[in-house]
């Protein structure tokens, strides 16, 4: 059945960027060819520094710029709609990766090391240059980061009961080890709290809790927290309270949130599309100090502030290589056109597949971002940051997960009853910049069409 919503916006077949013509070979500085694929300020007649809006839109809807990115970076037929779990390499960053490897280097030892260091500062460096100077290690991911802050938490707090303050929609990889742990007592947060400084700041008061882990944006909602808010108000009620930021869903979409936070974890295989099982975690001073003791092993680059944070020993070092093409990538890109590109793919999406699924009689609703409140009608852009959660209270979607995944689709499905109550039943779509309008639409019409129990 044909949807009643509107056609894709036209694309182009092509753009007009051709590394053969521009004489700057792609392996030589692949993100000239990159920003020319996104947007030429030469050609436009102004500078982003004039109207840095201007070249925003510019780079969001020239459909043909954005597909020249996801032929060179992106081409492969498969359509991962689950970027939240683990976004597609970049095919630069897999690039980057081979290359280290190059003169024999894994037999090479202290080359390895030489290599590896000097691709850890070029890392670090992009960090700085993307989000401030707050000192930043290069970890194996979010999961392994809060691994190693709940193990430093315990040992900096214990013997005492430890309280954790955390929301009831919070990633297995951030609170699990809390919860494993006998020495932590996890309680939840009501969800109305999570949009409201003071009724955190309320709780705060009430249960005297150590820790404050919170998502930036939450895995299985997708709700976009008011953090700054919120770590003011918990700082504010408790000076000596120890704050976590679990931003693996965010950054790559919106900035980390730093402010008042001793902890903010995220992953470099998601938005970001580096290499898997890479990730970031910046530290506060007072983290660095009293976190750090207890952690064996010589680090790579130990003059850093946030040295004792990483990886030591015989590791692949690549990542580093990986992690740091993945950051110059995201920076030639420009966050604010990468975040209005999946914006608007995502608010298309989301009306597209509303019109398919009420024209087959699908009960839905969609998960309002800001809020994290259910509604009827589907997010618009401005409301949305990368991602779709619907969720189906009639239906198992399970079923139509496995079939889509079978046919080269690939999303995320959650079903789970949350400690707040809530009581899950959705799939996620993760919308990233590099996926374009003419390989979505049939990939729509599949999507209800398993839903339906469709073959």
């Amino acid at each position: 059945m044909m949807s009643a919503a509107a056609p894709p916006p036209s694309e182009p077949p092509r753009a007009t960027h051709d590394p053969a013509h521009c004489g700057l070979p792609s392996q030589d500085d692949p993100a000239h060819c990159v920003r020319a694929a996104t947007h030429d300020h030469a050609h436009c007649g102004r500078s982003p520094q004039d109207d840095p809006a201007h070249c925003v839109r510019a780079a969001t809807h020239d459909h043909a710029h954005w597909e020249l990115l996801r032929l060179r970076e992106f081409p492969g037929e498969r359509l991962n709609l689950n970027a939240g779990t683990l976004g597609t390499p970049a095919r630069s960053v897999l690039a980057a990766q081979q290359a280290f490897w190059g003169d024999e280097l894994r037999a090479w030892p202290l080359g390895q090391y030489r290599r590896g260091r000097a691709a850890l500062a070029r890392a670090r460096a992009l960090v700085a240059e993307l989000w401030g100077p707050t000192p930043v290690a290069l970890t194996g991911g979010a999961s392994e980061a809060m691994t190693r802050l709940t193990l430093a938490l315990h040992a900096r707090l214990a013997p005492a009961k430890i309280r954790v303050l955390t929301s009831g929609h919070e990633h297995p990889g951030g609170v699990q080890g809390f919860l494993r742990h006998p020495a932590f007592e996890v309680i939840y947060l009501a969800d109305e709290a999570l949009a409201d400084p003071a009724a955190l700041a309320e709780q705060v008061l009430r249960f005297s809790p150590q820790v404050l882990l919170l998502s930036q944006i939450t895995y299985c909602t997708g709700q976009l927290l008011p953090i700054a808010a919120l770590l003011l108000a918990a700082r504010a009620a408790s000076p000596a309270l120890w704050t976590i930021v679990d931003a693996a869903q965010a950054v790559g979409l919106v900035a980390p949130a730093l402010a008042d936070a001793d902890a903010v974890v995220t992953s470099g295989h998601k938005w970001l599309f580096g290499p898997p099982g890479s990730g970031l975690v910046w530290l506060s001073e007072r983290a660095r100090l009293e976190l750090a003791p207890g952690w064996a092993g010589e680090p790579l680059d130990p003059d850093a502030p946030a040295a004792a944070f990483e990886r030591a020993g015989g590791q692949d070092l690549s990542l580093h290589a990986g992690m740091a093409a993945a950051l110059a990538l995201h920076a030639a890109l420009g966050p604010a056109a990468i975040l209005a590109r999946s914006q608007t793919l995502a608010a298309w999406f989301a009306a597209e597949l509303h019109a398919r699924l009420r024209a087959r009689d699908i009960a839905h609703t969609f998960f309002d971002p800001p809020t994290g409140r259910l509604q009827t009608t589907p997010p618009t852009a401005d409301r949305l940051i990368g991602a779709v959660h619907v969720q189906f209270p009639d239906l198992d979607p399970y079923p139509a997960y496995a079939a889509l995944d079978a046919r080269g689709i690939h999303l995320k499905c959650i079903k789970s009853q949350r400690p707040t109550g809530a009581r899950l039943s959705l799939l996620r779509f993760a919308l990233p910049c590099h996926e374009s309008f003419n390989r979505l639409a049939p990939a729509l019409d599949a999507i209800a069409a398993a839903l339906a129990g469709a073959p």
